[in-house]
């Protein structure tokens, strides 16, 4: 049985996630789309042959959708997850909690409370190399000691220079890095460089073991992003979104994984955990953690502190 979705969100996500969906037709199949351009979803019901529901209200309550797919960012936020809350479908979120932090805190005690199933596309986080490292550490490498995570962001085309604390990647590599240590970070702090043209985070875990989240202003190219990783018994670099070098014992190594993107292998995780009926990891409470760590690193580089304690459950 094919698990039938409704898209909220056709922008600049959605025209990557529009060939993946129609790879995996098998799996799952689109019964409405909205968006708050109308024209557009218009013009996109009829190319997928589908219905175009006025606004996510509508969409939630339609009885053909079991399932939600929040791509892009639209005038209401995360409006369409509190909606949710009521209706209990399931959805698939490529928006982090920092997009509407106002309301963060207040939706994750709503989602907790109604414990509403809510898959977190974090990019870094579901990227092949990432997954496959998650693996070699569990396999070969041992536990992790020290998690180097470097991702170069594109400066504005006009205005002032970016605040790179405030880059949509920020809290997602601060997820990937916890999430290749396997645990919580005890203290977490930023450093600003020179001219802000690089911000390190740092976070501290038990066992003096630590992750460090570098974020630089990558002024020509594209540079991949990459995970480097410490561990019990070697060492490994993901260059995300597909290789992945090591060396352990043995020697060294290197993997070339197939051309499946970030989005392709998020949304197909999320497809075999609803058939399955496995829980949807990460979830909004992972991400919502995230969130926690990167106010403690935004609040120690404004108070000038060298360290800033994170909270526990509560908010920040």
């Amino acid at each position: 049985m094919r698990l039938r979705v409704g898209v909220i969100g056709l922008g600049r996500r959605w025209r990557r996630y529009r060939p993946i969906l129609a790879r995996l037709r098998e799996h799952v199949e689109v019964r409405a789309v909205c968006d708050q351009i109308a024209r557009r979803a218009e013009a996109e019901a009829r190319r997928l042959r589908c219905t175009v529901a006025a606004g996510p209200v509508e969409m939630l309550e339609r009885g053909d959708v079991e399932a939600v797919l929040l791509l892009d960012p639209q005038w209401f936020g995360l409006f369409a997850l509190e909606r949710a809350c009521q209706t209990n479908k399931p959805v698939f979120c490529a928006l982090s909690p920092d997009s509407d932090d106002a309301h963060a805190d207040a939706l994750r005690q709503q989602i907790h409370a109604s414990a509403l199933p809510v898959f977190m596309a974090l990019t870094p986080v579901l990227a092949p190399a990432t997954m496959h490292l998650r693996e070699l550490l569990a396999h070969r490498l041992g536990p992790a000691r020290l998690v180097r995570a470097d991702w170069g962001v594109a400066p504005p085309h006009t205005g002032p220079a970016r605040d790179l604390l405030s880059s949509p990647i920020a809290l997602p590599l601060l997820a990937g890095c916890a999430s290749l240590l396997e645990d919580t970070p005890r203290s977490v702090w930023a450093i600003d460089g020179e001219g802000a043209s690089f911000v390190t985070l740092v976070m501290q875990f038990s066992g003096e073991r630590l992750a460090q989240v570098t974020l630089w202003t990558a002024t020509a190219g594209r540079t991949p992003g990459r995970f480097e990783v410490i561990a019990e018994a070697g060492t490994a670099t993901a260059e995300l979104p597909r290789q992945l070098r090591w060396r352990d014992t043995d020697g060294q190594h290197a993997q070339r994984l197939p051309s499946h993107s970030p989005e392709q292998s998020g949304l197909e995780r999320f497809l075999l955990a609803m058939r399955s009926g496995q829980p949807l990891r990460p979830n909004f409470e992972d991400a919502c953690q995230a969130l926690l760590w990167l106010r403690a690193a935004v609040r120690s580089r404004n108070e000038g502190q060298q360290t800033c304690g994170t909270p526990g459950r509560e908010e920040c």
